[in-house]
């Protein structure tokens, strides 16, 4: 079509027709103006489905990474329940000078139970690196911030602080000079009547649990904060899909 124009305005040019040559030249300046803004439509339209398709992957990537969370979170969250529990039954056996009965060598096993965290982070790293604006959902966004710099930093540090360092410091010492584990879960004292009247390790044995409470709590709420997240996030990829 330009090529038309050209011939047509170079034989009005060579028929000095001035008037009429500038028209075709006008007309070829707006096809070729079309022209352009055509194909950056098509390249804007080319990059707009290159990010939403980058942007489902990542979004998919989250979804699988907070599934494996959860299930995490589901594990850790049973151990620091039934370690609470058998803390709180445990000091009260003994306060209440209770003799001692087989059935709470499973409690006193299980004030051994702590967890351990293998969150899976590698989708929100890949996303940080590449900018949140990825996110076009500025509430997806917003949650994805809140829940890994929010709730998954506690959660982890009150862990690391509380189920760990003061489990393996102070707990951990006290437990093993006071119980034997006989089998997996079970424990018994080595001298039960010397313990109904040992003050620091009834102290260590209520504060433990009251711990394991606590990193309990977080752990619930990172569980919870996950799952919502994985609901939002699916029904984003659907829409963008559609």
């Amino acid at each position: 079509m330009i090529k038309f124009f050209r011939r047509i305005r170079q034989k009005l040019v060579a028929e000095s027709k001035f008037s009429k040559y500038l028209i075709y030249a006008a007309g070829e300046i707006v096809l070729v103006v079309i022209g352009i803004l055509i194909a950056l439509q098509i390249n804007n339209a080319n990059e707009n489905r290159k990010l939403r398709n980058a942007e489902i992957k990542i979004l998919k990537e989250l979804v699988v990474n907070l599934r494996t969370d959860s299930i995490d979170h589901s594990a850790n969250l049973e151990w620091y329940v039934k370690s609470a529990n058998a803390s709180r039954l445990v000091v009260e056996a003994l306060e209440s000078k209770s003799p001692w009965n087989d059935s709470m060598g499973v409690h006193y096993g299980w004030i051994f139970l702590k967890g351990l965290s293998n969150l899976n982070t590698s989708a929100y790293d890949n996303l940080k690196a590449q900018g949140f604006g990825l996110i076009s959902n500025d509430s997806i966004r917003l949650g994805l911030t809140n829940l890994y710099s929010g709730h998954y930093d506690r959660y982890l540090k009150y862990e690391q602080e509380f189920a760990v360092m003061n489990y393996n410091q102070v707990v951990s010492p006290v437990l093993l000079s006071r119980l034997k584990m006989d089998r997996w879960f079970h424990a018994t004292p080595l001298n039960y009547n010397a313990l109904l009247e040992d003050e620091e390790f009834r102290e260590v044995v209520r504060w433990k649990g009251i711990n394991m409470a606590f990193v309990g709590t977080h752990c619930r709420t990172a569980r919870d904060g996950a799952s919502e997240l994985i609901a939002d996030i699916e029904r984003e990829i659907q829409r963008l899909e559609n």
